[in-house]
């Protein structure tokens, strides 16, 4: 590294020189400029001041703003008036041959003559006997720059003594561009040692924005991303950056495309400060392992020999600007962006014949390490790309897969002997079905069937089939149509990535078209492929649809099941935020409402869910009615949370009919309804189902539900016996709905052994799963359970459990029909008279309405009344 008897550093309008001469004390630097304040710094100094004997140990690459930071707190500590400041600079000649205990021995402590009596002291002695003498010293604060220059072992000695014994009184702070080689351990088990390094002087937006104005450039805020993106907040590239903007302020988009090469100015400082003193093999490991945007040491070690895991840890000891992350058990190092782009021209410029074939090796490991997305930008990068026409075979349907099929498809996007293969067009619409376009997903697909369909020069004819037959699944998905036909698994291919998507995709297809056996053996396929591949988003997704296939067959316990371990898969792949994760978790909330039980706060958001409702797949419409259900208890206003619900199966019913499930959601939005009371809006929806669905079981439920509420029992049996037969296929919690309507309607018919019999079908058929939700929803059901008393024998403690759960039913108080136009009559301000006269009927029945409507809400006032039907949904 290159060393000199200054410190030029950047992390305002112009640099500070602090030349010390000859080991004598120099004083503190000035600054020219107004500094830009790194509060992240200041905060640490301050608590170190504050401690006992502690240690700040400053490190940063040249040019991060080490010795201004250091000027601008002690400055700040002078006005106030604060510790005594001692400031010393390691010079050459200091580090190399003088005496730095002597030296600052003389700085704090000028007066006594330590060592006077001629015996030869080594540095530890001199650091004893200036610890004796500071120990009734006033409060100090001691800086030592430029420490990196120290290799002395035996001024190091004298140092790391002072440093492990120091005074309480006194504050080290020492700054260089990497660690002295001192035991710091000892200090930090100690807790007597702060670390500042390159992260907390780094300039944060603000700060960034604060020097560039110093120079005139007021960006706005994209301007400002791209300048703190490729400067990463290096205070001296950031001054360079604003220099440069300053002098071409009438093109600045030109100008800071410009800064991205790096200009002549970024890559003087960079050669003069990081790269001219670096040995021969360490350039050439840069120069290596900068074609890669990231690397590990197996990559380095592919790309620059065996020695790459002692460089790496040079180069780290040594602060070089080499940031570093864990990653699936994997350390990865990024260079600095403008250090890559200083490297990768450097490359083309002194080894341009070594170029195509350092892409062609960084291509060739990304891919035996099944990274294709990295791998691509390589394939690309080599002249011609020869490689992507194989890469499109092996790599595109697990770039599907995974997500990054878009990226691979752009770079087809402008090679037309391959963007209009047919493969590739069916590739465009797998990913547009990965994206939930449905707009799109239909036109590729339409697209790659024009011509002679099933040939491509890239691939053979069954993995067109295949892929053809996995898209049309999940186009059909995306719509609500899968039920329509049935979605057999293609013949295998052996290419396992595009084996694992057919199965993925017809097995959710099996699922929303109603056959979850046969779709749940599919995505058994699907998972167990992912799993060994890697692809978690395959995975967790091929996980909830089992879930939700083992909801299909009404075995809710199964599905809360199967929807935690989708959970826990998708955090064992770090997708906790993932659409992917949301929806499993939605699943999972949703079985636990069925059971009764409340659902793990927050619920999850369904992102896309914003978009126009037609663009938005028909599975997403629907989960949104389900996270509308779990959150209902909870909405501010009920009647717009239920109408919206409404509105929202009354599309699907007319854009997506055969949508699995939605006979189910009718009769979910219904018990809303009526729990509201909004009973107009109740027989809308089921008329409109009726229409849509025709003769569907759960529509005759949804129908009896209705007959109840408007004391019609018997046609609610008459529409209810020929299911309850066993000929007819009901789901279970169907099944128990329907039984606990008879019940109600034959208590209402005076018909008690009916009702026995029918609340012990109903009780049988849901103690197996749990299903305590029917007995929530169903009105007059959980009454009916309470005056029946505990004479349920086996079912008693399931029973018990119901009771427990009822305040998660108590909705409105059941208020008259013309109660209810009276109370939706108050928040117009009219009186009594008025709303007599509007309505046709006297003032003293009016009145007696309200005390009515008053006592059934228990309040006293009309604005009470008024407050608490909203809350209830009533208004």
């Amino acid at each position: 590294m290159a060393s000199s008897s200054s410190s030029l550093d950047f992390h305002g309008g112009s640099p500070v020189v602090a030349v010390a001469g000859h080991g004598v004390a120099s004083p503190i630097p000035d600054l020219s400029f107004a500094p830009v304040r790194c509060g992240a710094a200041f905060a640490r100094f301050d608590r170190a001041l504050a401690a006992d004997g502690h240690t700040v140990l400053l490190c940063g690459p040249a040019g991060s703003g080490k010795t201004v930071v250091l000027v601008d707190w002690v400055t700040r500590l002078r006005r106030k008036r604060g510790p005594r400041v001692v400031w010393s600079t390691v010079t050459g000649q200091l580090a190399e041959g003088g005496d730095l205990l002597g030296t600052l021995t003389r700085m704090l402590d000028p007066t006594p003559d330590l060592g006077s009596d001629g015996l030869l002291r080594t540095p530890v002695d001199r650091a004893a006997d200036l610890i004796a003498v500071l120990a009734q010293h006033e409060p100090t604060v001691l800086v030592i720059d430029d420490a990196h220059l120290l290799t002395d072992p035996l001024q190091l000695a004298g140092l790391e003594f002072l440093l492990t014994h120091l005074p309480a009184q006194f504050t080290v702070l020492i700054a260089g561009r990497f660690d002295p080689p001192l035991r710091w351990h000892t200090l930090d088990l100690a807790g007597r040692l702060t670390r500042v390094g390159a992260t907390e002087l780094a300039l944060s937006s603000d700060r960034v924005a604060q020097l560039l104005a110093q120079h005139g450039c007021r960006l706005d805020d994209a301007e400002l991303a791209v300048v703190q993106n490729l400067t990463r907040g290096w205070a001296a590239l950031v001054r360079i950056a604003a220099i440069y903007l300053s002098a071409n302020g009438s093109d600045r988009d030109t100008a800071l495309t410009a800064l991205a090469r790096p200009s002549h100015a970024v890559a003087d400082f960079l050669v003069a400060e990081l790269l001219d003193s670096l040995p021969a093999p360490t350039l050439d490991f840069l120069l290596a392992t900068a074609v890669p945007a990231q690397f590990c040491l197996p990559l380095a070690e592919e790309l620059a020999g065996e020695d790459a895991a002692r460089i790496i840890d040079e180069l780290l000891r040594a602060n070089f600007p080499l940031h570093t992350v864990a990653h699936a058990g994997e350390l990865w190092h990024t260079y600095h962006p403008l250090l890559r782009a200083y490297l990768l021209a450097e490359a083309v410029h002194t080894r341009p014949e070594r170029l195509p074939a350092g892409h062609r090796r960084v291509a060739e490991w990304f891919t035996a390490a099944a990274m294709p997305a990295p791998a691509l930008e390589h394939v690309l990068a080599e002249p011609g790309a020869p490689g992507l026409a194989a890469f499109l075979r092996d790599w595109g349907p697990r770039m599907v897969l995974d997500g990054t099929g878009h990226t691979l498809l752009a770079a087809v996007e402008h090679v037309p002997e391959l963007a209009e293969d047919t493969f590739v067009r069916l590739l465009r619409a797998a990913v547009a079905v990965e994206e939930g376009d449905i707009a799109a997903a239909e036109v590729y697909l339409e697209a790659a069937h024009v011509g002679a369909a099933g040939l491509s020069r890239l691939v053979p004819a069954d993995w067109v089939g295949a892929l053809d037959q996995a898209v049309s699944a999940g186009v059909a998905v995306l719509v609500g149509d899968s039920a329509s036909t049935r979605w057999p698994l293609p013949t295998l291919t052996g290419q396992h990535d595009l084996d694992c998507y057919a199965a993925l995709q017809c097995g959710a297809a099996e699922v929303f078209g109603g056959d979850a056996e046969t779709g749940a053996t599919a995505l058994r396929h699907a998972i167990v492929h992912a799993e060994e591949a890697g692809l978690g988003r395959v995975a967790v997704r091929a996980r909830t649809a089992s879930a939700m296939a083992a909801g299909v067959a009404g075995r809710v316990g199964e599905l809360r099941t199967l929807a935690a371990q989708a959970i826990d898969c998708a955090q064992r792949f770090e997708l906790a935020g993932s659409t992917e994760a949301a929806l499993a978790r939605l699943i999972a909330a949703d079985g636990a409402y069925r059971q009764g039980m409340e659902a793990d706060r927050p619920l999850p958001s369904l992102p896309g869910t914003t978009a126009h409702e037609s663009m938005v797949p028909a599975p997403l419409r629907q989960a949104a009615i389900v996270l509308g259900l779990l959150s209902f208890a909870e909405a501010t206003d009920r009647a717009a949370a239920a109408t919206t619900m409404s509105k929202q199966v009354h599309r699907l019913l007319d854009e997506s009919p055969m949508l699995l499930g939605l006979g189910a959601q009718v009769i979910d939005v219904l018990w809303l309804l009526l729990r509201l009371q909004a009973r107009t809006d109740a027989q809308q929806l089921v008329d409109h189902a009726a229409r849509t669905l025709g003769p569907a079981p759960e529509l005759a439920v949804a129908e009896a539900g209705l007959a109840v509420y408007t004391h019609r029992p018997a046609a609610a049996v008459t529409l209810l016996e020929p299911l309850l037969t066993g000929v007819v296929r009901l789901g279970p919690a169907a099944v128990v709905t329907a039984w606990l309507l008879v019940a109600v309607a034959a208590d209402r018919l005076d018909r008690p052994r009916k009702v026995d019999d029918a609340i012990e079908q109903a009780l049988a058929h849901a103690d197996e799963e749990q299903l305590i939700r029917p007995f929530l929803d169903v009105p007059g059901a959980a009454e009916l359970l309470d005056r029946l008393g505990g004479r349920f024998g086996r079912f008693d403690a399931f029973v018990d459990r119901i009771r427990a759960h009822r305040g998660a039913a108590v909705g409105a108080p059941q208020l008259t029909d013309t109660e209810l136009v009276v109370l939706r009559q108050l928040p117009s301000g009219m009186t009594a008279i008025s709303i007599a006269g509007d309505l046709g009927i006297s003032v003293n029945t009016v009145k007696t309405h309200l005390r009515g409507i008053y006592q059934k809400l228990g309040v006293n006032a009309r604005a009470e009344a008024i407050a608490q039907a909203r809350g209830l949904g009533l208004l």
